[in-house]
């Protein structure tokens, strides 16, 4: 079986990633294979991540093996790694025989990764006979909020970020959302949310592992249950926002907010 974690960014899909992957039947692609993409046998460590050393936790040291958004690795093989793009037959050959490679060195039954936004599906369906999207969503206002604490598309540019008028600022990142909103109606997907990841980590992995067919083991569980999950949620955002921006939110978002039933 192959999982793809897909969300509009900022809704979860890290913690998501970092949560699952404990899981002993997952093979994934971590940041070591993500900056040496020629080199797949690097995942022979990801059994690191699981490893805790003298109650050491293995996956909170930095430059440890982690799951990685790993478009290193897939730009290595296939150049324009987007929606718009028809790969070439030899770059999903040599992309396929990487895969391969990367999992079984890992000596995993499945294989799991984390694509942000833009599913790739045009380059996913050739890669994959078949594959499962589980989508994390999350209250598209504190999504859209998250986008401009920290500025999406305009990392390199803060001068011109901080010329925008916040009614502008929360327009533009809100057709932003709403555009991977309409994309997402278009794809089979388990939808799973992530305030309820965080308020009930064990129950949420019991729900979504079990309708994976994947055991929930004892050993992960006490892996979720140590970990410490801070929610953060719109109280910890609209005290940012004036009555008539947090108006103007609510009204873009008005679809996904009744969608979703976060209004």
């Amino acid at each position: 079986m192959n999982i793809i974690l897909n969300g509009p960014g900022r809704s979860g899909t890290t913690l998501l990633s970092q949560l699952i992957s404990y899981h002993q039947d997952l093979a994934w692609i971590s940041g070591w294979v993500n900056r040496y993409p020629k080199f797949p046998e690097l995942a022979f460590f990801n059994f690191m991540y699981r490893m805790k050393i003298m109650n050491l936790d293995v996956s909170k040291i930095n430059k440890m093996p982690k799951p990685a958004e790993a478009y290193g690795f897939w730009k290595y093989y296939v150049k324009n790694f987007n929606s718009d793009h028809q790969p070439a037959p030899d770059e999903i050959t040599r992309l396929k025989q990487a895969m391969e490679r990367l999992i079984n060195i890992q000596n995993k039954n499945h294989f799991i990764t984390k694509i942000t936004g833009d599913l790739r599906k045009n380059i996913f369906d050739q890669i994959f006979s078949d594959y499962q999207v589980v989508w994390i969503e999350r209250d598209p206002r504190v999504v859209v909020s998250s986008y401009i604490k920290q500025r999406w598309f305009y990392k390199d540019r803060t001068n011109d970020f901080e010329k925008l008028t916040m009614e502008k600022k929360i327009r533009f990142y809100a057709e932003y959302y709403l555009s991977l909103f309409e994309q997402s109606k278009t794809i089979e997907k388990k939808i799973v949310f992530y305030e309820d990841l965080c308020k009930n980590p064990v129950t949420f992995f019991e729900n979504l592992l079990g309708s994976l067919n994947l055991n929930f083991s004892e050993h992960h569980k006490s892996r979720i249950k140590n970990e410490k999950i801070k929610i953060v949620d719109w109280s910890n955002y609209e005290v940012n926002y004036t009555q008539h921006q947090k108006n103007l939110l609510s009204q873009l978002l008005e679809e996904p907010l009744e969608h979703y039933k976060y209004s």
